[in-house]
């Protein structure tokens, strides 16, 4: 894989300003976002500044705003790394930050012009798809390469953020773009292996029974959270859980039973209301990481991004920024009983949705009013989860809400993949409605988000709901 000479060329200037930053000593305040990509980008960055002996601090954040970013100035930090966000706030950098360097390493909309005192990279500024070709992280990755070729150790976390980006959507569920590039580093350096199989969390460390009840890309119904049910159903299609006195992996399974379980899987996920195509979902191929532990979540890469995103989502990062600078121990603990609360969470809320009529369709998309019946924090992924599924119709959007504990709404928007191609950009979408109700978003074409004032819903949806048809009929 050959990207874009411009794209990688543009990462010398911020490296040399990061650099020049940390010779001289300066407080680096890295500044990242609360999801699997953020938390693996923050990881990455965390992990070259303390190779290079320089002062840092990271945190990890939901979103960027004027209060939070004069907290950060009032820090008198040197100098102020974006991942993860930044391209979608350069108005807002500038004003809050005007004395301040800046590097942003991002791979969503841009929207202005950087200050003279940033530095931006951006895959999209090269023609480079920033949802389905690279994540953060990749570019954090990159970035850190360019700072010190050992840094190539680092190539799984680059592939992790992608991961939790579902950026998996070349064929047989493989990663692409740019990302290839680090995958062929992680293998040449002897980090990763990879295989075509059934994509459960825990291939190679988990029960069968509870790697299928770990499995929420896809949500399988009465099975995903509930290891009790998915040991049930194992033995109702026979498939031993044990050889001898030892609890069976799925990397255990013959080839013959790994064909009786797709079948069965199948066949109970259309009887729940699946759409029968979601099924092929549990077929794809596993990036295995060489070096970490067979028994640990950070063997396997979806695993790994599952881990990190929960301890984000539950209010954790610093769990997850640990375990990236390498602690496997007590972090490691606390972060697997983070992610099953997280997994039985999610279980809840899909019940909750499910079992109700939550979700009302409007002309162009679906609305979930969550109020404070969801976490803000994991709404966008009951989303994206409950379109996954194939429930929802596939050429309409969903778009959540959910009340945050700062007094704002969270919203969170998702389409499909098929139908972001059809000339919906959800990212545009969300920017221009919520800047009608004196609120802010932004993102991708098939995933974005925005916050804004409670009391602002109806409008907000409302305008959503004309900017989808607007952009269908244009297409």
């Amino acid at each position: 894989m050959e990207p874009p000479r411009e794209f990688l060329s543009s990462f010398k200037p911020a490296a040399d300003l990061f650099k020049s930053h940390a010779e001289r000593g300066s407080i680096i305040r890295i500044l990242t976002h609360n999801d699997a990509d953020g938390v693996s980008s923050g990881g990455i960055l965390s992990k070259a500044a303390k190779r290079m002996g320089a002062p840092f601090k990271t945190t990890v954040e939901k979103r960027l705003d004027e209060p939070m970013l004069r907290g950060v100035a009032e820090e008198k930090p040197g100098l102020v790394v974006f991942t993860d966000f930044g391209s979608g706030y350069l108005e807002l950098v500038g004003k809050a930050l005007p004395d301040v360097d800046a590097i942003i390493l991002d791979h969503h909309m841009p929207s202005g012009e950087a200050p003279q005192h940033a530095v931006q990279v951006n895959p999209l500024l090269h023609g480079i798809d920033g949802s389905r070709d690279i994540a953060a992280s990749g570019v954090s990755y990159i970035f850190a390469k360019t700072l010190d070729p050992r840094n190539v150790d680092l190539a799984p976390l680059g592939l992790v953020g992608a991961l939790g980006d579902q950026q998996d959507k070349g064929e047989k569920k493989s990663l692409k773009g740019v990302n290839i590039l680090i995958e062929e580093e992680a293998i040449a350096a002897g980090l990763l292996s990879k295989s075509v199989d059934l994509i459960f969390y825990g291939h190679e460390t988990r029960p069968v029974a509870r790697a299928i009840a770990n499995t929420t890309t896809p949500f399988i119904p009465g099975l995903s959270g509930r290891e009790d049910s998915a040991v049930a159903f194992l033995n109702h299609i026979g498939i031993p859980l044990k050889t001898g006195d030892r609890m069976r992996s799925l990397s255990d399974l013959d080839e013959e039973e790994k064909r009786k379980l797709f079948s069965a899987l199948s066949s109970h996920m259309v009887a729940q209301g699946c759409d029968a195509k979601t099924v092929h979902n549990l077929i794809g191929t596993v990036y295995t990481f060489k070096k970490e532990e067979v028994t640990t979540p950070m063997r396997d890469g979806r695993e790994y991004s599952s881990l990190l995103n929960a301890c984000a989502r539950m209010r954790r990062p610093s769990l997850g920024i640990g375990i990236c600078l390498g602690d496997r121990g007590e972090a490691m603990k606390d972060a697997e009983q983070t992610v099953d609360e997280y997994r039985r969470k999610i279980g809840g809320y899909l019940d909750w949705v499910r079992t109700g009529d939550r979700i009302k369709e409007m002309g162009a998309i679906y609305v979930l009013s969550a109020g404070t019946d969801i976490d803000e924090n994991i709404v966008g992924v009951v989303s994206s989860i409950l379109l996954g599924q194939g429930i929802l119709k596939s050429t309409k959007p969903i778009v959540s809400a959910a009340n945050s504990d700062d007094g704002t709404v969270k919203i969170s928007s998702r389409i499909a993949e098929g139908t972001a191609y059809m000339g919906i950009h959800l990212g545009k979408i969300m920017q221009e409605a919520a800047g009608g109700v004196k609120g802010a978003g932004g993102g991708h074409d098939n995933a974005a988000g925005a916050f804004i004032p409670q009391g602002t819903e109806s409008e907000f949806m409302r305008r959503v709901d004309e900017l989808v048809a607007k952009q269908w009929s244009a297409s």
